[in-house]
C-alpha cells in the first residue's frame, strides 16, 4: 500500500513558510489531548437541506484553531473527509462531526465556544438545552501528561478540565482510568448519547458500528527513536523532486518505517497520506483509505521523554476482508515503535465486535510485554476496553 510521488504531491493546501521554519526545539509533552465531538450520528441524521461541517470556510478552521494555539501545515480533502495536519498533531472534519488532536501546551477545550457559536451561525445548528449544550456524542481523553505544570489554564488538571466542559454540556461524566498514583493513566470525559435528535431530524435508525483503536507509547527504543531525527535545520532546503522540504522528508519516513503498510487493504481502496518531518525531530502523518477512514501518528522522539501515539477508525476486519484484526495492527505499530511501556484503549458500538474480544484475550501473552492493567467498561452505547502494558526486563 506505498503511496506514489504523485499522490504525495496531491494536496489541498500546504502552508509551505510554515513547513520550511517550523521549529520543534522546544517540544517537550507528547501526549495529546484529544477532542471528539458528534454532532449528528451520522450524515444521514443532519437536517434536511442543511449546510454541513464541511461547508465551514478554510479560513473559519484556521480561526478556531488560533484559540487551540495551533495552525494548519496542510490539509487533504476526500469524498467524505477533510484531514487536516496541524503544527500539534491533527484535525479530521466530516459532516457530521470533527476529531481534534492536539499536543504541547494547546489550549484544545478553549475552542468550544467559537466552535458552538460557528455551527449556531454558519450552519443553522442549535444544540442549547437548558442553558446546555447538547450534540449527539462528546469524547475528550487524554493520557497524563509528563509535564503537567507546563501546560496553560485548565489543562495542568484533569477536574478543572472536567469542570469546564461540565459547564457546556449537559449529562457528561469523568473517568479516571488504570491505577492510582500511576504516571500512565488515561483520563476520558463522555456525554450520554442524545438519541432524541434522531426523531427530532427524521435521521436514519441503521445501526452502524464505529471503533477506535489507540495506542500511547512512551520510552520508545533509542533506535526507533532515531528514524525521527533529521538533520535540517528550520529554513534550510534539501535535495527533493517533491512540493515542499518537511512534507517530502515525512513522505520518506512514511516509506522507511512501513508506516503505510500497517494495514492490510485487500479491498483495494484509495489511500492517501499526508505526513510531515519536524525538524530536529519530530513526525506526524495522516493516512487515509477510502475516504471516510483515517489513522494518525505523531512522535516526539526525544531522549528522557520519547511518545509516539497512533490513532485509527479503519474498520480493519472489513478493510482486509477478514485477513487481519488490531492484534495485528497492534504488533506492526509496535514493531516500529518498541516502546519500553504503553497503554491501548479501543471503543466499540457494536458489543458483538469481535476485536474486543482478541484484544482482550489474546494480549496476555503479548511478546516482550507484561500486561499490568485490563479494564473494561459499560459506556452507554459504546464499550471501551483499556489495556496497559511494560516491556520485560
Amino acid at each position: 500500500m506505498t503511496v506514489s510521488m504523485d499522490e504525495k504531491s496531491s494536496h489541498t493546501y500546504i502552508d509551505r513558510e510554515l513547513s520550511a521554519n517550523l521549529d520543534s526545539t522546544d517540544a517537550f509533552e507528547g501526549p495529546e489531548k484529544l477532542l471528539e465531538i458528534w454532532f449528528f450520528k451520522n450524515a444521514n441524521s443532519i437536517p434536511p437541506k442543511s449546510k454541513t461541517l464541511r461547508s465551514i470556510e478554510f479560513k473559519i478552521w484556521v480561526r478556531l484553531l488560533q484559540l487551540v494555539k495551533c495552525q494548519v501545515l496542510s490539509m487533504k480533502q476526500t469524498e467524505k473527509m477533510d484531514a487536516f495536519l496541524l503544527s500539534e498533531s491533527s484535525l479530521f472534519v466530516f459532516d457530521h462531526k470533527l476529531t481534534l488532536k492536539t499536543c504541547g501546551t494547546t489550549t484544545t477545550l478553549f475552542c468550544l465556544e467559537e466552535l458552538f457559536r460557528t455551527v449556531r451561525d454558519h450552519l443553522g445548528w442549535n444544540f442549547c438545552l437548558q442553558g446546555k449544550i447538547n450534540p449527539y456524542k462528546v469524547f475528550y481523553s487524554r493520557r497524563c501528561f509528563m509535564f503537567p505544570k507546563k501546560q496553560q489554564g485548565i489543562h495542568q488538571n484533569w477536574d478543572d478540565e472536567t469542570h469546564y466542559l461540565d459547564q457546556f454540556f449537559s449529562k457528561g461524566k469523568s473517568y479516571l482510568v488504570g491505577r492510582l498514583g500511576q504516571t500512565s493513566h488515561w483520563n476520558l470525559y463522555v456525554t450520554e448519547t442524545n438519541k432524541e435528535l434522531e426523531a427530532q431530524y427524521g435521521g436514519t435508525n441503521e445501526e452502524e458500528d464505529d471503533e477506535t483503536l489507540e495506542i500511547l507509547m512512551t520510552g520508545l527504543g533509542p533506535a526507533k527513536a532515531a528514524q525521527f531525527v533529521t538533520t535540517r535545520e528550520p529554513g534550510q532546503p534539501v535535495e527533493s523532486d517533491g512540493e515542499d522540504e518537511g512534507h517530502d522528508l515525512g513522505f520518506r519516513v512514511t516509506q522507511q518505517t512501513q508506516l503505510d503498510q500497517v494495514y492490510e487493504n485487500v479491498k483495494n481502496v484509495s489511500f492517501q497520506q499526508d505526513a510531515f518531518a519536524f525538524t530536529p525531530c519530530g513526525y506526524s502523518s495522516n493516512l487515509v483509505l477510502d475516504h471516510e477512514y483515517f489513522y494518525t501518528l505523531h512522535v516526539t522522539p526525544e531522549v528522557g521523554w520519547s511518545y509516539a501515539s497512533f490513532e485509527s477508525n479503519v474498520p480493519v476486519r472489513d478493510m482486509s476482508c477478514g485477513t487481519q484484526d488490531n492484534v495485528n495492527v497492534m504488533e506492526r505499530v509496535l514493531g516500529v515503535f518498541q516502546p519500553s511501556d504503553f497503554c491501548l484503549t479501543f471503543f466499540s458500538r457494536d458489543f458483538a465486535n469481535d476485536n474486543f474480544d482478541k484484544l482482550g484475550k489474546h494480549t496476555q501473552n503479548l511478546s516482550n510485554y507484561i500486561r499490568r492493567d485490563k479494564i473494561v467498561y459499560d459506556l452507554d452505547d459504546y464499550q471501551l476496553l483499556y489495556l496497559r502494558f511494560e516491556r520485560k526486563t
